[in-house]
């Protein structure tokens, strides 16, 4: 091959079916039992450190900045983080009582701007034990506060697939800084945008409820809804899925990507879900 895009034997050698439940298979031989069901609220979590873990639910963290812009950097910080051999660089994420929207905690990400070559900047939180496939209505939903004077973060939420080159999948994102929408990672990257003079602002200074419906599909009869503080903006039909056994077993929040302009960025996050079923405003 001049390029392997994934691995075909790759559900069979990772995922084992048993008793009606999905469970991912460990490096160590260790069952991980995966699902459509996730949510937090960032309580009872002082470092990054309390939200990593199997029990919480956070598998990884990562930390594309100018001092770490290289997938080797910021996996390399992230085990040196973990290990308490290191501190933060530039770019965090953590838990912060600074600006919360329930409780005392909430989700904080800070991210410089990319800087020379680099494609994006991120600082996000994911986690990898989620399981949507072909057929299935995925729900999530958020609160997000960007404060006065930050840079406007160009995602804020990824499904993917990491067992695919480059990790595609779906993404609500930030359009020209200012209005919500969503994008296929995959291909020709289709968009679905609210309508033309109707898109309502993505508003600074105040938490903001996001809520998002997909139906996947890898044709075009995919469902795309998003809701913007109960109201809905994009309700579209489309592609979701990159190809038709791709698995989404990734959810990333935060800062997932900054590209937009040269100022830093800030994003709260608190009370967030994934579920296979409607989730409430």
């Amino acid at each position: 091959y001049v390029t392997e895009g994934y691995d075909l034997d790759y559900y069979k050698k990772n995922y084992l079916e048993k008793d009606g439940a999905v469970f991912r298979k460990g490096d160590n031989g260790t069952l991980y039992r995966v699902g459509q069901e996730f949510s937090d609220d960032f309580e009872n979590a002082k470092t990054i450190h309390d939200l990593i873990g199997v029990e919480r639910g956070w598998t990884a963290f990562t930390l594309q900045s100018p001092r770490t812009p290289t997938v080797e950097d910021y996996v390399r910080l992230r085990k040196r983080i973990l290990t308490h051999q290191a501190e933060f660089l530039d770019n965090r994420i953590e838990p912060s009582g600074e600006v919360v929207h329930a409780g005392k905690t909430a989700l904080k990400a800070f991210s410089l701007p990319r800087s020379g070559d680099m494609v994006t900047s991120k600082a996000s939180i994911s986690t990898e034990l989620i399981h949507f496939v072909r057929g299935d209505d995925v729900w999530f939903a958020g609160w997000y506060y960007v404060p006065i004077g930050s840079g406007m973060p160009l995602t804020l939420m990824d499904l993917e697939t990491t067992w695919f080159k480059e990790h595609p999948g779906i993404r609500i994102m930030v359009f020209g800084g200012e209005h919500l929408g969503v994008e296929l990672k995959w291909g020709a990257k289709p968009t679905y945008r609210q309508p033309k003079g109707k898109a309502i602002p993505f508003p600074r200074a105040q938490w903001v409820h996001v809520k998002f419906h997909i139906t996947l599909s890898e044709k075009a009869d995919g469902v795309v809804e998003l809701w913007q503080n109960g109201k809905k903006i994009v309700d579209a039909r489309g592609q979701t899925l990159p190809l038709a056994h791709s698995i989404y077993n990734s959810l990333e929040i935060g800062i997932s990507a900054h590209s937009l302009g040269q100022q830093q960025s800030t994003l709260y996050v608190d009370d967030v879900s994934i579920s296979g079923r409607p989730l409430d405003y």
